[in-house]
């Protein structure tokens, strides 16, 4: 007896080809999964040994590649017995990054024709009368304000005119050099003019025109008639700062240094930052904003509209770090790449750049991250 015939069938090769294109890419998934899963265990180990040996009691860290959050995470603990661990929604002071979101708020101004940058704040400030300060100076940190009038309790009940009083008997009027010095003042005073400009105060309008926009619900400012403190105390070398010797909350310096907030939230609206969300700006102020404008005296870095921005090895990079008594935090974005760090501690020994260089080195060599290099 012959051997029966094999059935031969005919296979559409619209369905094969689907079917090797599921395949592949099942596969692919797989792999990308067990690079990330890989790429994240590295970064907590080295986080956790970079808390340890910094002495940093809390710390939150945040990653986002190729324009998403590929990595967040809370180290250490909120209190000294250690019961109440640090999460991504635990929220720290974050000092001078606030800048950035003055920053945007004026720009947001600028398009909607209620200012210019070329504008003096003396427009704006009655009491500014006879200076020749400009916002964009403002903006760049090269206004001529010194910091020398220092942030108070609320108890001392300085109001917020008083406060542009003793700045305005501080301001220098001749500004033929437009010269770097970086200064807290010039933020509070845009900070002033936001207010000014739009009819409500400033936190308000943060809160309406970016927080709001952003989805960050758990971002806030000092409040002098309901206050808003930081989750995490302030501290030096493993121990709390004092309270005589801690930084005041003052209503006044929201603008430069008062958002206390969370990596949840922050790594929200950096999201949309690299991603030109167009509900906070318009995409040509986006890139205005990361522009060269004031060369800085921190070697080759140079002052853009609010963020400080460089190149290394041909990369374009915008920062900007924050730091008062017992805090210390750091964004770094490649804004071509859409690659970002963001780093939050209550600890005044912790050596941001360092750590930044450490994670970056992890992700590129893991290929989590690939920079590229500006044209």
């Amino acid at each position: 007896m012959s051997a029966p015939a094999i059935e031969k069938r005919n296979i559409p090769q619209g369905n094969l080809m689907y079917k090797l294109v599921i395949i592949i890419g099942l596969a692919l998934s797989a792999n990308v999964f067990a690079n990330s899963a890989s790429t994240n265990a590295q970064l907590t180990a080295a986080l956790e040994e970079i808390q340890k040996t910094n002495h940093i009691p809390a710390m939150a860290v945040a990653i986002i590649s190729a324009g998403e959050v590929s990595y967040i995470k809370g180290f250490g603990y909120i209190d000294a017995n250690k019961t109440k661990a640090t999460t991504s929604a635990t929220s720290f002071r974050i000092a001078s990054i606030s800048k950035l979101f003055t920053a945007q708020a004026i720009m947001q101004l600028m398009e909607n024709n209620k200012l210019k940058l070329s504008d003096k704040v003396s427009q704006f400030l009655p009491s500014f009368d006879g200076s020749n300060i400009t916002i964009k100076q403002l903006l760049t940190h090269s206004s001529g304000l010194s910091d020398s009038v220092k942030p108070v309790n609320a108890d001392a009940n300085r109001s917020q005119a008083s406060y542009l009083k003793l700045v305005r008997a501080t301001a220098v009027n001749h500004l033929a050099n437009k010269t770097f010095e970086y200064s807290d003042t010039g933020f509070n005073v845009l900070g002033h003019i936001v207010s000014t400009v739009s009819g409500v105060s400033y936190e308000k309008y943060i809160d309406d025109n970016i927080f709001v926009k952003a989805g960050m619900k758990n971002s806030q400012y000092f409040n002098s008639a309901n206050s808003h403190f930081s989750q995490t105390p302030p501290t030096k070398n493993g121990q709390l700062i004092v309270k005589n010797r801690q930084r005041p909350y003052d209503l006044s310096f929201n603008p430069s240094e008062g958002l206390v907030t969370n990596v949840d939230d922050v790594s929200l609206w950096l999201k949309r930052t690299l991603n030109n969300d167009r509900t906070i700006l318009k995409n040509k102020t986006y890139s205005d904003m990361l522009k060269p404008q004031i060369k800085t005296t921190w070697g080759e870095i140079y002052m853009g509209l609010g963020w400080q921005v460089y190149k290394s090895d041909g990369v374009n990079i915008a920062r900007h770090p924050g730091g008062i008594r017992g805090y210390k935090s750091l964004i770094i974005t490649y804004p071509d790449s859409k690659n970002a760090l963001i780093l939050l501690t209550n600890s005044s020994n912790t050596p941001r750049f360092d750590i930044a260089k450490s994670l970056t080195k992890i992700l590129r060599n893991n290929g989590q991250w690939q920079l590229m290099q500006s044209q």
